[in-house]
């Protein structure tokens, strides 16, 4: 359908920096924003070249210990415990946004991005928060959490973005909520977006 036009588990562990929590909701909303009002074939350019420096990056620091180190040194507050040694959640995240704007609609892409930079910060902030039974290490009221901010996206961008409404939305918000929920490798800074895309696509969103 298209647009008219113009992985962090929530354990009982310490709490994730709030530095990165506003960088995931800052910096993975910009990218499907964006993508309302520019045309596919930018943003497709655009995250192809950001791909490319953020993969050779992750390339030369982990050849060079001690810009890798400088790097994680300056960048703490926005990475998590175990991205010295690996890709990054950034770099996923874009990744996830080109694979969608090269696979998916507009309006697939800009919805399954907003579930993930919008919903998974809800998730972790509600899930810490609470106590009782854990699924996967994780709160199923964090998930309830993503499921039901998800639900505000596909609202905001139906009512207020034109958005034609397609009840495949919804299942695509309670796919990416169970998606988040289960972890699934190797970042779920690229398999929520993909996964909920996927699923809206087939249903003829």
């Amino acid at each position: 359908m298209a647009v008219p036009s113009n992985g962090t588990q929530r354990n009982t562990g310490s709490q994730p920096p709030v530095p990165r929590r506003i960088f995931h909701f800052v910096a993975g909303s910009i990218v499907p924003i964006a993508g309302i009002f520019l045309p596919e074939s930018v943003m497709v350019a655009g995250l192809a070249v950001l791909l490319a420096g953020g993969l050779g990056l992750e390339l030369v620091r982990f050849k060079v210990d001690w810009l890798n180190q400088r790097l994680v040194r300056w960048f703490a507050p926005l990475l998590k415990a175990d991205e010295n040694h690996r890709i990054t959640g950034a770099t996923y995240m874009v990744l996830a946004g080109l694979i969608a704007f090269l696979l998916f609609d507009t309006a697939v892409a800009v919805t399954a991005l907003l579930f993930l930079s919008l919903g998974d910060p809800a998730a972790a902030l509600v899930g810490r928060r609470m106590r009782g039974p854990r699924l996967f290490g994780k709160s199923p009221v964090g998930t309830a959490a993503f499921f039901l901010v998800s639900l505000a996206v596909v609202a905001v961008l139906v009512g207020g973005a034109g958005f034609p409404y397609h009840w495949g939305f919804l299942v695509g918000a309670a796919v990416a909520a169970l998606v988040e929920l289960a972890s699934l490798p190797p970042d779920d800074n690229l398999t929520i977006p993909i996964i909920a895309g996927a699923a809206m696509h087939l249903l003829g969103v």
